[in-house]
Order: structure tokens, then sequence, then C-alpha cells
């Protein structure tokens, strides 16, 4: 305990590069780089008060890196109880908190720290000293006591036994955050929930090249051919949005910000760039008669007479991109849509597409215009 009341050896392990790993870190776990200063700070505040509990001086970093990893778990945790007060209607999309990304950040988090529990010692040291410290090999080589060619050695085994592990043993959870992939045109599990039925979770299908990227529930969608989002890579726009994306939460954040922007107008607005060509290509009302009486039976098309390529989306999938039912879906993990409804709007006839939470009473409704579908209100209501 003597070297722990070192002002020289406190100083060293408290330093500005320290600190600046640390920021790095906390900015990993949460994805939030503006709270990652913070963090770091109540981070090295929880570790001086209870330095007593290092014995050995050697191993600060990995201690000092599991006091950040909890520090960020508590504040994603208070950041979810708060965000229902502190957000605002009126916040654009690109500032809309995607809790759910957030809370899937912290429980991949434990997932990968049970698949480095499972490594040797020596191989997990060595790893979390390189890709959680980031330190370089020398720098390594120099704590531990070995040669550089040896630190690589154990990295690339090391690297190599945990992508076994994330393909065997731990495949299925894996698999569900992106971390794995799958055989082409293999459907797989995700762990984002229907928003129509709030009862299952989607699966994900990547196809190879071109590549089409579908999602679907086992519960709504029975027949196997039926898909309700799909994508498809041979389209240079979707390949550009999506072809380097893996994670089913982010191929879902980037899709709805997409749809936001480009169909938000409705029938009002003056047209829209065909995602292939660039073209400016008219907004037109679709109705499907195999879904009437369903927001799904409505939508929105655009099909491009030059090229041939087409792009829609239902009053579903538009009432999903707005900014204010995506901070709800984020805020209520688990929620269903209700059978949709007419009313009046100050005069107009209306559209009411509405999710309710699976485990309260929270929910929103969504107001389209009946003759332009585009958006009149949203508000937010109560089963």
């Amino acid at each position: 305990m003597t070297a722990l009341n070192d002002d020289a050896l406190q100083a060293s392990i408290f330093s500005e590069h320290a600190r600046q790993r640390l920021v790095r870190l906390c900015a990993v776990i949460t994805g939030e780089p503006d709270a990652a200063d913070d963090l770091a700070q109540e981070t090295f505040l929880e570790a001086w008060r209870h330095l007593e509990r290092l014995s050995d001086p050697s191993g600060f970093d990995r201690w000092l890196a599991a006091i950040a990893r909890n520090v960020c778990r508590r504040w994603v945790r208070r950041r979810g109880q708060e965000l229902v007060v502190t957000t605002a209607a009126s916040e654009s999309v690109e500032d809309v908190v995607d809790l759910e990304a957030e809370l899937e950040r912290a429980e991949l988090i434990e997932l990968l720290d049970r698949a480095l529990a499972m490594l040797p010692a020596e191989t997990r040291d060595v790893l979390i000293q390189r890709f959680v410290l980031d330190l370089p090999h020398a720098a390594i080589a120099d704590r531990l006591g070995l040669s550089t060619d040896a630190v690589s050695m154990r990295i690339s085994r090391g690297k190599t036994v945990l992508r076994r592990l994330l393909t065997t043993e731990l495949r299925e959870e894996a698999g569900a955050y992106g971390l794995v992939g799958a055989p082409a045109d293999e459907w797989r599990p995700t762990r984002v929930w229907c928003r129509d039925c709030g009862e299952q979770t989607l699966l994900l299908r990547r196809e190879a090249s071109p590549g089409v990227i579908a999602l679907r529930c086992p519960r709504c969608d029975t027949d196997m051919s039926s898909v309700r989002s799909e994508f498809r890579l041979g389209n240079p726009f979707f390949t550009t949005l999506l072809g380097a994306v893996t994670r089913p939460t982010a191929i879902i954040a980037r899709t709805r910000g997409w749809a936001f922007d480009y169909f938000a107008g409705g029938l009002t607005s003056d047209g829209v760039p065909c995602t292939r060509c660039a073209r400016p290509v008219p907004l037109r009302r679709y109705v499907r008669g195999d879904l009437a009486g369903q927001s799904q039976s409505h939508g929105l098309l655009a099909s491009c007479g030059h090229c041939g390529e087409e792009v829609s989306c239902s009053l579903a999938g538009m009432s999903l991109s707005r900014p204010e039912v995506r901070r709800f879906c984020s805020e209520h993990r688990r929620s269903r849509r209700l059978p949709d409804r007419w009313t009046e709007h100050h005069g107009r006839a209306a559209l009411v597409v509405s999710y309710r939470a699976v485990t309260n009473t929270c929910g929103m409704d969504v107001l389209f215009a009946a003759d332009t579908l585009d958006v009149l209100d949203v508000v937010t209501a109560t089963a």
C-alpha cells in the first residue's frame, strides 16, 4: 500500500495521457463523445475515492477501465429514465437520442466481457491493453516483459479464439448484434421488436451480391416470401446508405431517417430525386387491396419513368420515420400498432396510425391527411 501513496506514482496513473485514453473509452462505450469528458472525470473521482482497493499498481489501467464501464452503464440507465422528461417534441431527426442503440451498446459490452472472460488470462490481458486501453504493441511488450513479436502473436491468436467463441458458444447472441455474419439467404434473429405486434423480434436476411437486405416478423409475416422492408443493394444509393452496415438497429435507424427525408412531404411535395438516376420523380399514392383497412394498404410510391427504379413507403413506415415516434420507440422498446381508424382533424378527413407501449399506457398517434397523405399532427396518447 505504500506505493499507492507515492505522489509521483499517483501523478503518473492519473496523468493527462490516461485521462485522454479514458475519454476515448467512455465515448466508445456510450456513443456520446460530448458526454465522454464528464464521464471520464466521474471515473477518475470514483477511482480516487477507492484507490485503497487497488493492490497492484501495474493493473491500474484494467481497474480504471472496469470502473469506466460501470460509470457509463449507470449513465445510460439514468439517461433512459430522464429522456421522457427532458426531450422536446420539436427536436429535429438529427437530435433524436437513440436510447435503444445506447442500451444495445451496453448489452454488447456485457456480451464481449463474457467472451473475454472465457479466454486465458494472458490472452485476455493483451487484448484489453491493445483494443480497450489503445496501447501500442511496444508499450504492451514493455509492460508484460515480452518481445513485440510475442505480443503480436498473442493478439493474433486471441482474436482467432474470440472469433471462434462468437461463432460457436455465443453465436446466437453475437448474430443478433450483427457481430457474426449468416450464410447468404438465411434469416437470422435480431433484438429489435416488431412494431406491429410487439410480441416477436424481427428476422433479418442479407442476400448475396448484388445484395438485398430484408426484414420480417415471424408472427405477422407468416408467409416466408413476405417481408415488411426490403432494400436492394444493386441500387447505388442503398449501397452507400447500408452497404457497410451490419447491426440491425443501425440498418433500421438509417432507413427510417432516409424515409423521413424522402416521403415526409406527401403528395404536396414537388417531387423527389430518383434514388438510382437522381432525376426528379413525382410521389404517387398507392392502395393495396389485399391489405384493405390497414395503414400498410396506403402509401407513397416514387416510380422513375427513365430508369424504372421504384421505391415506396407505407403509412405505417412513414409514421415510424417521424422523429417523435422514433423517440417513443427508443423510450419503449416494445410497442404495438393499434387498428387504424379514420377521424376528422380541423375539418379534414384523416387516417390515424397509433402505437401503444406493451408494458404501460404510453402511446403516439400520427394523423395523415386522407387526400394528400402528409402529416397533419403527431400527438402523445394513452390507451
